[in-house]
């Protein structure tokens, strides 16, 4: 983003300090010498619906413009300008929500709805390996899956929760 200063003495020389007390200049020149462009991207911009005619170049109205539609875009509106006590609270859940997609995609955090059933299912598995136990080797070899099993579970419990709506 260009830096862009008010004081008309580093943006201007003496000579085309024209300001208003709208704080306009007057010719697309001193307008591109303040926001340090030139005069074509003034003009592009005028016809992208920036403020501004012939003779009269609001200078905080363009840079408000220049900073909405130029400098900070944002595919979200709402991110974009102002700062009242809710955009502040949206744009702090965006800054949440983004940082919990990216530790998704790292790989840090695993969606638990996902997780859990592959737990259980593997933990069904272990459970038919006893019964083949018991068969093969009798009730003592499958008591001792079977406490195995249960202490899995129960683990599983409380480090994700004791949600039974997914079991």
């Amino acid at each position: 983003m260009p830096k862009i200063s008010v004081n008309s003495e580093q943006n201007m020389d003496s000579s085309s300090s024209n300001f208003n007390e709208r704080f306009e200049v007057a010719t697309q020149a001193e307008c591109a010498k303040f926001f340090g462009l030139s005069s074509r991207t003034i003009q592009i911009w005028i016809s992208e619906g920036c403020p501004g005619q012939k003779g009269a170049y609001p200078l905080d109205a363009m840079l408000q413009w220049g900073k909405n539609n130029k400098w900070c875009k944002s595919s979200d509106p709402l991110l974009a300008g102002g700062d009242s006590d809710n955009l502040e609270r949206y744009r702090g859940v965006k800054a949440d929500l983004a940082e919990i997609d990216l530790q998704e995609r790292q790989g840090e955090m695993v969606n638990m709805t996902a997780v859990r059933p592959a737990f259980i299912t593997s933990l069904g598995f272990m459970k038919a390996a006893g019964e083949q136990l018991d068969r093969q080797y009798g009730n003592d070899a499958l008591n001792i899956l079977l406490e195995a099993w249960e202490n899995a579970i129960n683990h599983i419990k409380d480090a994700f929760g004791d949600d039974e709506t997914n079991e």
